[in-house]
């Protein structure tokens, strides 16, 4: 048994004469998710090894779209490489997100760096409540409460949840740039050797 699921893009038709109206196109998952698993783990350990690099995120939804292209000789367009790209960004999201989590966990209680850890998300909390200040004086009578919160071990969570999720939206958002750009370098490249 064979499942195959597509899913249309919208056709888009143009006003103006004598300019064709874009084709609908559907996408073979199956291919797409095997480029993206493929590429994956490797921006994501990239990714979080080495800080958020952008780099990383740009190539891989680049080289997904690449390899889908490879797969499949279908005719890419901007919608199509969006879709793999963001596919490659989530999954990279996933990876790193569990590297870095594993990584917390061996470091807190495997090397026993808790104290270090604590000292990083104090410091960070302590710049944050200052610039606060800064921005806002009337925001200043309420920084003991806010304070307390992210000092404690509840805060020190939320301060990593959202880094990671801050994190996690940049990587789905650049690996779909990524996307993207590889699917009009394809388009380009197929629109100069039609023989193809």
């Amino acid at each position: 048994m064979r499942l195959e699921i597509g899913e249309e893009q919208p056709v888009y038709r143009t006003q103006m004469a004598g300019i064709p109206a874009r084709a609908t196109q559907n996408i073979e998952w199956r291919p797409a998710v095997q480029a993206a698993l493929m590429l994956a783990l490797p921006v994501g350990l990239l990714s979080s090894l080495w800080d958020f690099g952008i780099l990383w995120l740009l190539a891989g939804g680049f080289c997904t779209v690449a390899l889908y292209r490879k797969k499949t000789m279908d005719a890419m367009n901007s919608g199509t490489g969006w879709r793999i790209g963001m596919l490659t960004g989530l999954l990279s999201a996933f990876s790193a997100s569990l590297i870095d989590g594993v990584g917390m966990v061996l470091e807190r209680y495997g090397l026993h760096h808790g104290a270090r850890i604590d000292q990083r998300l104090n410091t960070m909390t302590q710049q944050m409540t200052e610039q606060m200040a800064r921005q806002n004086p009337d925001a200043a009578q309420q920084i003991p409460w806010f304070l307390h919160f992210w000092l404690s071990p509840d805060g020190h969570a939320a301060m990593v949840l959202m880094m990671s999720s801050f994190a996690a939206i940049m990587m789905i958002a650049f690996s779909a740039i990524g996307g993207v750009l590889g699917a009009r370098m394809m388009g380009a490249r197929q629109r100069l050797s039609p023989n193809e």
